[in-house]
């Protein structure tokens, strides 16, 4: 196998410059989280499983599949190893989750976020009504589980009407967001417009640390005067995205005295702070729900059920992505 720049099409160096433009952006992506994919020549090239965006050229993290028969075979099963065209199939690269959502979409280029002004957007709608840009087409689908579950979902709100002429963006309820165009730089530009339509949250008022303070077992993640109550309030309704639910725990965030099987605690002063012996990946994630909290005013935000949750944990395709976290 071999991901040499001078051998990968043109539509995957596009696409692996919006992986580095926004692999580092906690407000996009956060740890393995999120999917590019370009569809060229017959063959659909996705993000794998566990790689991160931000590695786009430190190592091969894009998998080719044969787009005819992923295509026939999408609505069947979440198994594509099969599908790896030839040369990749010692690569150890397992497809994408969502290589179902991505193959279906009729558009070249296909980009999935975890934006965090999508899902405080998707919280918020009873407060915030969608509303056309004019220069793409927006719409809401209703929370389902990764893979299949959610492929299958979108297609049913898309209707018999899906085509390719116009950008498009799916705003996924509890989890994010999904762009595309039939270009890598519309598809990156819906991507920032929709982001963009919530995350106005004047930044954290920060106040300085007291370490003498500081709870046993646990580090500082953000510092006082940076959640407030409402936010506080949505952090412990429980896991608000399928990341969270799987890095985090299906109650990740609590107050001091509840503290024993959470993964975050907000304290009354406004301040976060993550157990010790998380790592980054559940740092970025911790990080991106607090934004997300911030930005929503969600009077009524629904967090995942249990038997949500549940699907999630014990599924192999996320026990695999838990394996590769840093």
């Amino acid at each position: 196998m071999s991901d040499s720049t001078d051998m990968l099409p043109r539509g995957v160096e596009d696409m692996k410059s919006f992986a580095l433009e926004i692999g580092h952006d906690l407000r996009l992506v956060q740890g393995a989280g999120g999917n590019l994919s370009v569809k060229v020549d017959n063959t659909l090239w996705i993000k794998a499983s566990g790689t991160r965006l931000a590695e786009a050229t430190a190592r091969p993290i894009f998998v080719p599949l044969r787009l005819a028969e992923t295509r026939a075979a999408v609505l069947e099963t979440e198994s594509f190893g099969h599908l790896v065209r030839a040369d990749y199939a010692d690569s150890g690269l397992r497809p994408s989750i969502e290589t179902a959502l991505h193959a279906l979409l009729p558009h070249a280029f296909v980009f999935h976020t975890h934006s965090t002004g999508a899902i405080a957007w998707g919280l918020s709608l009873d407060g915030h009504p969608i509303s056309s840009e004019g220069w793409f087409d927006l719409l809401v689908v209703p929370y389902a589980k990764p893979g299949l579950e959610l492929a299958r979902a979108v297609m049913a709100a898309l209707g018999s009407g899906t085509g390719s002429e116009r950008p498009l963006a799916l705003l996924l309820v509890n989890h994010g967001v999904v762009t595309a165009a039939d270009d890598a730089a519309t598809a990156a530009a819906v991507t920032r417009a929709v982001h963009a339509r919530f995350a106005s949250a004047a930044p954290p008022a920060s106040s300085p640390v007291d370490s003498s303070g500081t709870p046993e077992g646990w580090r500082l993640l953000h510092p006082a005067g940076t959640v407030g109550e409402g936010a506080s309030r949505l952090l412990r309704l429980g896991a608000l995205t399928p990341d969270e639910a799987v890095f985090l725990g299906p109650h990740p965030f609590a107050t001091r005295d509840e503290a024993d099987d959470a993964a975050a605690i907000v304290t009354d002063d406004g301040a976060v702070w993550l157990r010790d012996d998380l790592g980054q990946d559940e740092a970025e994630i911790a990080i991106s729900i607090v934004d997300v909290a911030r930005l929503s005013d969600a009077p009524r935000a629904r967090a995942l059920t249990a038997s949500e949750v549940d699907s999630l944990i014990n599924w192999e395709a996320e026990k695999w992505r838990r394996s590769l976290k840093r």
